[in-house]
């Protein structure tokens, strides 16, 4: 609804990458207009970022930055950042390249202005060892920035040809985005996009699978508590402590999996060091296990004044969090072997799986011990 030559100014005002963010939103005619109506060099510049995948870093760099060749002076690098001021707003760094335009180090501002006037850049400038090529994913780009703590990333072609730069208010817009696809994704909703919007059919189509497989997921549950129907009818009690047994495993292994899914995304986490962290996982569910066990077993034997149900349930919540803190962990390990987005587990798939898991383990103890529960109550 902006009128179009407004739109054309606010265009020709902004830096590159965010003019392309916004031209890629514009209908295709709406686009060329503005590019046809803002300053030669920027439209030409917007055309040329438009041609990178918008998740990669190509996509979100922006081409303004100050760069000077490797002989020249503090005093020139100096007098060339003043002159670029007016296109450049963030500036913490110099880009230093040779004669071929290769990126050959970096020069923090604070270095450069500390230096003596006479000194080449090139003799007090960084190695730029840390660097990304155009085609790297987005999510690999901010966990650059995480792991180097950097604000600034240079990108370059794949002969070392700088390009442009990636900044850090970039990256957050990256973060937050992949941060929100990971908590829609857990939940079984692998497109946020469609949540947001008014279309129910579509909203429907992508939300109702998952609530099929939690369907399914709840007749087999049924189905299990059917097949020990003998247990329960001679016991009732045993029904009181169902809920309590799948509720304990499947908040265990959705805390398994919210770590190893938040570990793959991070890179804190491979298949290299699955083992050691499927370890740490079992140690910690049977230490949880044994805590809550304890507390579940003394509420049943007092509440239910049967010496042997109370072990049972013990037991039975010992495993069942064991065992869905190992389910936690390799189940979105499973996923991202098969090249599945691991996020998609970590919610309706591992805490059904784990109601039925905790519902064979705890009737399968009580039909073991039935004598003697009968015996007890």
């Amino acid at each position: 609804d902006m009128p179009q030559d407004k739109l054309t100014r606010i265009v020709d005002d902004m830096e590159s990458d965010d003019a392309t963010d916004l031209i890629a939103e514009l209908p295709q005619e709406q686009a060329q207009h503005i590019l046809g109506h803002i300053d030669k060099e920027d439209s030409e510049e917007v055309r040329e970022l438009l041609k990178y995948d918008k998740e990669t870093a190509g996509g979100i760099m922006q081409l303004e930055l100050v760069a000077v060749g490797q002989g020249s002076t503090v005093q020139d690098a100096i007098e060339h950042i003043r002159s670029s001021a007016g296109e450049v707003e963030d500036l913490h760094h110099v880009f230093i390249v040779d004669d071929g335009e290769k990126l050959v180090g970096i020069l923090p501002l604070r270095k450069l202005i500390l230096a003596s006037p006479a000194s080449t850049v090139g003799s007090i400038m960084d190695p730029a060892t840390i660097r990304v090529t155009p085609d790297v994913d987005q999510e690999k780009v901010a966990d650059i920035f995480r792991k180097y703590d950097i604000v600034s990333l240079p990108v370059v072609e794949h002969d070392g040809t700088l390009l442009g730069r990636i900044m850090v208010d970039d990256v957050v817009d990256v973060i937050e985005k992949e941060n929100s696809e990971d908590i829609m994704m857990m939940a079984g909703i692998p497109e946020e996009d469609l949540v947001y919007g008014s279309h129910i059919l579509a909203i429907s189509r992508v939300r109702l699978p998952w609530l099929i497989t939690n369907l399914f997921g709840g007749l087999l549950t049924g189905y299990l508590m059917w097949l020990f129907r003998v247990a329960l009818h001679e016991v009732l009690a045993l029904v009181t402590f169902i809920p309590v047994i799948t509720a304990m495993g499947g908040n265990i292994g959705i805390q398994s999996s919210s770590i190893m899914i938040r570990g793959f995304a991070i890179g804190r986490v491979d298949f290299t060091n699955l083992k050691r962290f499927l370890y740490k996982e079992i140690r910690i569910g049977l230490l949880m296990g044994v805590a809550c066990g304890l507390v579940a077993g003394c509420a049943a034997t007092l509440w239910h004044k049967d010496p042997v149900l109370g072990p049972i349930v013990a037991l039975a919540m010992i495993i069942a969090i064991t065992t869905a803190a190992c389910m936690g962990t390799l189940v979105p390990a499973f996923f991202k072997k098969l090249k599945i987005d691991p996020a998609i587990a970590a919610g309706p798939f591992v805490t059904t799986a784990n109601d039925i898991v905790g519902i064979i383990i705890y009737l399968g103890i009580a039909t073991l011990f039935l004598k003697f529960l009968a015996q007890g109550g």
